[in-house]
């Protein structure tokens, strides 16, 4: 079986969570260890996690765990301090919002959790956030957030915002100089988006995830051809490989990424090919 030696999962999620997990920060990280995987990011829809990546890094050695912010209501939403304060702590990722998206919250009829999952605790209703104002431009505050970002060695993703929303972010994004562009999971169906689209937002400087999440029964939204396809089409130095795990009924995130770096190498990717999404790309939005 192909190994995840020194591969990066810069998408995955664990407890504590406003959604129940397989595993905590700590079980993660020792399991990446033990997988002798290279580094993992953080992710949570409901708080930074920058603080508990550096407590789980000074307890689980040998893997680097970083920390993420998700740009959602319970932070305050398009909110340029708390971008500040979590560059200036160590955050690798600033996510656009997902569970509090405008078209997060059209897409699942007004909830800011999942038919696929739900949260285990009372979430207040939400008017939903979009980056465009009423006028149709978008909002002065995101060029803020973006200078932000280009200001520190961070990566501005996408999170959960609408296919034009995603365009008019990516355009703004490269146009002010910022290198460290990342199209969340667009082939998962909340946010899927055509071949030609992604190619577009490729060739203004994105790098594109590509998610194992996408083939699993409850969240299937494309057949591993046609994602391996897509692969090739944008180009292995322009794709992430992430598992977008954490959720209880799947296999634990580690295992996940094994099973999808073998589904891979089993439907003809090349090894080298493999290591280029899963190792190289990753490591260099990480600046690792």
């Amino acid at each position: 079986m192909l190994g995840i030696k020194n591969a990066i999962d810069i998408h995955v999620h664990s407890s504590p969570s406003i959604f129940p997990r397989s595993v905590d920060d700590f079980e993660l990280a020792e399991q990446a260890l033990a997988a002798g995987m290279r580094a993992i990011v953080l992710k949570a829809h409901e708080e930074s996690t920058v603080s508990r990546a550096k407590i789980v890094t000074k307890f689980v050695k040998g893997i680097e765990v970083y920390g993420s912010l998700v740009l959602n209501e319970y932070v305050g939403g398009l909110n340029p301090y708390a971008v500040d304060i979590a560059i200036q702590q160590g955050a690798k990722i600033i996510w656009m919002p997902t569970g509090s998206a405008k078209h997060h919250l059209d897409y699942y009829g007004g909830k800011s959790d999942y038919k696929e999952q739900k949260s285990t605790i009372r979430l207040l209703p939400q008017k939903g956030i979009t980056i465009f104002g009423n006028d149709g431009q978008v909002l002065p505050v995101v060029y803020e957030i973006v200078d932000l970002i280009k200001g520190s060695d961070a990566v501005l993703a996408t999170g959960h915002l609408s296919p034009l929303e995603t365009k008019a972010l990516v355009k703004i994004a490269s146009e002010r100089g910022l290198e460290k562009i990342l199209v969340a999971h667009p082939d998962l169906k909340i946010n899927k988006m055509d071949l030609s689209l992604q190619l577009e937002l490729v060739k203004m400087g994105a790098f594109v995830e590509k998610s194992m999440l996408t083939l699993m029964p409850s969240w299937q939204s494309i057949q591993p051809d046609e994602l391996i396809h897509g692969m090739k089409l944008l180009g292995f130095d322009r794709c992430v490989l992430q598992t977008d795990f954490g959720q209880v009924n799947h296999p634990t995130p580690t295992e996940g990424y094994s099973q999808f770096i073998q589904l891979l190498f089993d439907h003809g990717l090349k090894e080298e090919e493999i290591k280029k999404m899963a190792c190289d790309v990753p490591a260099e939005l990480l600046s690792l």
